[in-house]
């Protein structure tokens, strides 16, 4: 007799839930459970039209304590390609392989190395996956399994892409049978095992895999170039840089403040050996450990949320608050001394290991808003290979090098207070570091100002410091060695800061009316009396923010823009009333209609082109409203 169950689940793909049916049949003499996946909605479905997806078995059957391995062979039409499971940048969607089972989960996944590809969109090469692609997946139980033959659903969510267009994110779902014996089976489908490589697993955070555009970490331009160089020279080799790295670390401006801090503390201790200076110094630079180390454990942990946390404008205030201190005492407004506790507990061994370590626990955390791109570019790689051992040794690798010259400095301890003073040309240098940081606080609050503001508010900054030096600031002229060099600084500062300035700010800007249902798209085309041009757009489309950067900021395409009535329309999040009307299939796509509402099909924009391309087809549209306009006289 025949007992049927019926659970229905809800999978979430992109904006659409996927409603699957799965029926468990079963029988007295037996437990074979089937699982037959019936899928109702088109989201599922359609990704087909991109990639075919299928998964097979390692083996006919499996013993209770075997290891099963599947492959997900995925064929990728031509001509579009997807991206592999992390992406080099964070305009594009990360390839993600489940197991939506309550039964089975995956263990370790094994992708194949990606292409580098240069796209006519793209400024940079590309990793991506083209063509026939096979992933390599350790599945184990959630708990013990009876014989019998279960089905197991996997999906692949992906974007699609072709050399112009970018398409909504889908999922593709295939259903592997996995046979649970009492002794492992025969082997099969060797032919498609034999082209994935198992002997090292894919460092993926698992929690992560199925990943939504918003919930990936994003990193701004610019900030993937450790995850660029480890991914191509191998993290050996990396490792040595990073050291390098932390050691560069040293010549930033918040370093600066910290050197006398280490020589006032290590003096105190110069009665001591030569071996206890030294021990004294090891402490002081694990103390430095432990703050970057617990940085990079908290990154890999956290993941998206430390890039979410990097973004928080309370965070971002209080990092340019810290640098704007330290560029005020660089002024002489404080001075950062030594705890008085801690430079007293220095006269005993032991609580001056301990003063020490703390200390250096200190000056790590007043050094760390000076990351810079280097060590963001580290937080966000950590973040997305998600392992906490990898996070941990990186940010230790990397503070073992900003810590080496300190462990020098307590060496010599005992030589620090027969050192000269450095004279009065270095009180102009604290004012040169001074405004430095003061302008590292300022660049830090970009993400709080509107773009056109921040590029008048930066360079402005920068002719301000070079007047200041060059008119103001008389610290150090007495050596004329360094009042040349201040003097050279200040020159390059001001024809730096004036070159960048670019007064045109909010004025040159397309003016662009921002709808979102086809109600008010209709009646503002209707109520016009000028050409339309409609923007269709994404935050997950790489190529619509390449005409937003490059195309719709250019002076002609702007003047031009102004005899059309601009609409733009957002679908990022699926808006099916508007794409079936408009026969949206990927994006993105630019629109032209006449005055007459009737569109110039001929002169659809699908992908990315230049002002200068674009002007051509903007100036076609006119041409035929002008024959429009003379046929109605």
């Amino acid at each position: 007799m025949l007992h049927f169950k019926t659970k229905l689940i809800l999978l979430y793909s992109g904006s659409n839930f996927n409603l699957v049916t799965i029926i468990s049949i079963s029988t007295l003499k037996n437990s074979i459970i089937i699982f037959l996946v019936l899928i109702f909605t088109t989201g599922i479905v359609k990704g087909q039209e991109f990639l075919s997806f299928k998964v097979y078995p390692s083996n006919n059957s499996y013993s209770q304590s075997d290891e099963i391995k599947v492959a997900a062979e995925i064929q990728i039409n031509k001509p579009y390609h997807i991206y592999p499971y992390k992406v080099n940048d964070p305009a594009y969607i990360p390839t993600a392989i489940n197991v939506n089972s309550d039964l089975f989960e995956i263990s370790d996944y094994f992708f194949p190395e990606y292409e580098l590809y240069k796209f006519e969109f793209s400024e940079t090469e590309l990793w991506v996956y083209q063509g026939d692609v096979h992933v390599g997946l350790n599945l184990k139980s959630k708990g013990n399994l009876k014989s019998g033959n279960y089905f197991i659903p996997v999906s692949i969510y992906f974007q699609a892409c072709d050399d112009k267009v970018c398409y909504p994110p889908k999922t593709v779902i295939d259903t592997v049978e996995i046979s649970i014996t009492e002794k492992t089976g025969d082997k099969t489908n060797d032919d498609i095992f034999a082209q994935i490589n198992f002997s090292k697993p894919t460092q993926i955070k698992k929690e992560k895999v199925n990943l939504s555009e918003n919930e990936r970490i994003s990193a701004p331009p610019g900030e993937t170039q450790v995850s660029d160089f480890i991914a191509e020279n191998g993290l050996f080799l990396s490792i040595f840089f990073i050291f390098l790295g932390g050691l560069a670390l040293n010549l930033t401006p918040c370093v600066y403040p910290l050197i006398p801090i280490t020589i006032s503390y290590f003096g105190v201790q110069a009665s001591g050996s030569k071996a206890q200076s030294i021990l004294m110094g090891v402490f002081y630079a694990l103390g430095m450990s432990v703050t970057y180390s617990a940085l990079g454990l908290f990154a890999a942990l956290s993941g998206s949320l430390l890039g979410t946390a990097l973004q928080n404008p309370l965070v971002i205030i209080f990092v340019a608050s810290v640098l704007f201190a330290l560029g005020t005492s660089m002024f002489g407004a404080f001075e950062i001394r030594v705890p008085q506790k801690l430079a007293l507990a220095g006269n005993k061994n032991r609580s001056g290991l301990f003063g020490s370590m703390v200390m250096g626990l200190l000056v790590g955390f007043i050094a760390a808003p000076c990351i810079g791109p280097f060590v963001l570019s580290l937080l966000v790689y950590v973040g997305q290979i998600g392992d906490p051992f990898t996070g941990f040794f990186l940010f230790f690798i990397l503070s073992l090098g900003l810590g080496l010259p300190y462990i020098f400095l307590a060496a010599f301890s005992s030589s620090l207070n027969k050192l000269p003073r450095s004279g009065e040309w270095m009180e102009g240098v604290k004012i040169i570091f001074g405004l430095i940081m003061f302008g590292m606080a300022i660049y830090t609050m970009e993400p709080l100002f509107p773009k056109e503001i921040f590029a008048i508010i930066f360079p402005v900054y920068i002719i301000a410091a070079g007047v200041y030096l060059l008119m103001f600031s008389k610290k150090g002229n007495t050596s004329a060695v360094f009042s040349k060099i201040k003097y050279c600084l200040a020159i390059f500062a001001i024809i730096y800061g004036t070159w960048n300035l670019k007064p045109e700010g909010a004025a040159e800007k397309l003016d662009w009316k921002e709808l979102n249902t086809l109600t008010e798209v209709e009646n503002s085309i209707s109520n016009g009396n000028k050409p339309v041009m409609i923007d269709f757009y994404a935050d997950w489309c790489a190529q619509c923010k390449e005409l937003d950067e490059y195309t719709y900021t250019d002076s002609e395409i702007i003047d031009l823009s102004k005899k059309f009535n601009n609409i733009k329309i957002d679908l990022t999040k699926e808006n099916a009333e508007i794409t079936d009307k408009f026969e949206i299939r990927g994006l993105p796509v630019v629109m032209f209609k006449n005055s007459k509402g009737e569109e110039l099909r001929e002169l659809r924009v699908t992908g990315f082109l230049n002002p200068d391309e674009f002007k051509k087809i903007m100036d076609a549209v006119l041409e035929k409203e002008n024959q429009i306009s003379s046929s109605d006289k």
